[in-house]
């Protein structure tokens, strides 16, 4: 090793009550909230006012939650240059986002305006709108010397601020988290070619191609603890299958042995050849079943094979966390194990026989990667062409109300950037009676945390799109230095389908809420998406 690069020494922040309550004065303007002290941190609410801080790192989060993702009005938006004349002083006067000297070795650097977008589709007329404008924020490490830009850029959820406004510039939302510094050291790291050689034998597998990689710093999201803020080398590019290039959920290589570091997974044993569950083999009928075990969850997942260390550990999260609340867990597959079949011809098994299906790997706008048997990729036209009234049989004819793919799309669409295209044609044969698909917009990066805290937030009894919303937030760096369709920016989004007496867009978690019934025969479909 013949590179050196500062880490830095952490020194997170303990919440306090009287923090929550100069948060809702500041930024809601109300007085008095009622104060919780939780074992995560403190929450502070009053009427749909709510702003809660994590304990273990000081994040701060604070919404008005009858305003924000609500895809049934129509906002009279302030421009992106008013938002940003009071933006920053207001997330300061909050506590939320700290001011760096002249000489730290960190600088603050503001991003292009972010928004919320929905989309909605009847009787073959679409309708698009925005519903917010962001003001988003970001700390960057200043270059100790090394080949590359001026400023490092900051990644893994943490070191990203955003104050969120509604109608007429009423603000509605705010999110941040910076651990400050206690002292910098320099210490050993890979250069560019050893980590090079570490990501090509990660992908020994794979045919990647179009490799990119920058130098970046580490910061954790929101309830992860972290001591050391430490640089890392982010890896993307495309891996070829059967139908064309997909490409790869950015991955990270830690420069020096501070981390941060995946948990290591183990392989899974070869998967038996059979048609599907058990229960489904001995010819049970499937709603015998159902009622004996009325919440049934599956994970599908591309880990190590397709470079990724963090899928596995991601996967688990989630089916531990519904495993927690009393759900069985019908199916994890992984890798080799991670049949395309069990999402369409077997579907009536696996994918169709669970109420909520998480998958995790690598995706584009057209579907997402699986393994043989079949061609390794689901796609959209795999799923049929228009949602489906009584003859259809794929996602929700069963038992999916949910599903979410945890990769680099597939709810890209113009409205987000170029080439997109159209997300509700593209994917509205998938909805048989499934009530929302939930994605992103845009590349992504490998993680451990989204399964384990969308469950988290909609245990609590968030609606599940809004969950989801507040889960890509916390975990996602607001850019991710691609092209259009797939960057600069991040997008999270989520897709549903309604008709009368049948809108899942509010959709609870089985026990937590109320759900919709089966939106069959949609006669609407909407699509929306926020900025990370």
């Amino acid at each position: 090793m013949s590179v050196r690069l500062p880490i830095y020494r952490l020194s997170p922040e303990r919440s306090e009550p009287n923090r929550l309550r100069e948060v809702v004065s500041t930024v809601f303007g109300a007085d008095r909230p009622n104060v919780d002290e939780r074992d995560e941190g403190v929450v502070a609410t009053l009427d749909g006012l709510v702003a809660e801080a994590d304990s273990r790192t000081g994040g701060i989060w604070a919404t008005d939650r009858d305003q924000l993702w609500n895809e049934s009005l129509r906002p009279s938006l302030i421009s992106p240059k008013e938002a940003y004349a009071v933006a920053a002083d207001l997330l300061r006067r909050a506590g939320v986002m700290p001011q760096f000297a002249d000489d730290s070795p960190f600088a603050l650097l503001e991003l292009g305006a972010g928004r919320t977008v929905v989309a909605t589709s009847e009787h073959g007329r679409r309708d698009q709108r925005e519903l917010d404008v962001q003001a988003r924020f970001t700390v960057t490490v200043r270059n100790p010397g090394v080949d590359g830009p001026d400023l490092l850029p900051v990644v893994g959820g943490g070191g990203k601020f955003k104050a969120i406004f509604g109608d007429n510039g009423r603000p509605i939302g705010l999110h941040g988290l910076w651990r400050p510094v206690a002292d910098e050291e320099f210490v050993d790291a890979l250069s560019p070619d050893e980590a090079a050689a570490e990501f090509r034998e990660m992908t020994s597998g794979l045919k990647a191609g179009n490799v990119r990689s920058f130098l970046a710093y580490y910061a954790a999201p929101v309830g992860v603890e972290q001591d050391v803020l430490a640089p890392v080398y982010v890896f993307g590019g495309t891996i070829a299958v059967e139908r064309g290039n997909v490409p790869m959920r950015l991955v990270l290589i830690p420069a020096t042995e501070y981390g941060p570091t995946f948990p290591k997974g183990e392989p899974q044993p070869p998967r038996k050849r059979q048609p599907g569950r058990i229960a489904a083999a001995l010819g049970a009928p499937r709603r015998a079943v159902a009622r004996g075990n009325p919440f049934e969850a599956g994970t599908s997942w591309i880990g190590l094979s397709g470079g990724l260390a963090g899928s596995q550990a991601n996967a688990q999260g989630f089916v531990d966390g519904l495993a927690a609340d009393g759900w069985l867990v019908n199916f994890n597959w992984g890798d080799a194990n991670a049949w395309e079949s069990d999402w369409r011809r077997n579907d009536d098994t696996w994918v169709d026989a669970a109420d909520f299906v998480f998958y995790t790997g690598h995706a584009d706008m057209n579907g997402w990667t699986l393994a043989s048997p079949d061609d390794g990729s689901l796609v959209f036209n795999e799923v049929g062409s228009a949602p489906a009234a009584a003859s259809g049989d794929l996602w929700g004819r069963q038992d999916l109300e949910w599903a979410i793919v945890a990769a680099c799309g597939p709810l890209q669409d113009e409205v987000l950037a170029a080439g997109g295209g159209d997300v509700l044609a593209r994917w509205d044969g998938a909805f048989d009676g499934l009530h929302i698909l939930m994605g992103y917009g845009a590349i992504t990066f490998d993680n451990t945390e989204e399964g384990k805290r969308i469950v988290k937030y909609a245990r609590q009894g968030t609606p599940l799109i809004d969950a989801w919303f507040r889960t890509a937030q916390e975990i996602q760096p607001s850019t991710n230095g691609a092209e259009a369709p797939d960057g600069p920016d991040v997008w999270v989004g989520a897709m549903w389908v309604a008709k009368s007496g049948a809108d899942p867009r509010s959709d609870r978690l089985w026990g937590h809420g109320a759900v919709s019934a089966d939106p069959t025969s949609p006669t609407s479909l909407a699509c929306m998406w926020t900025t990370c």
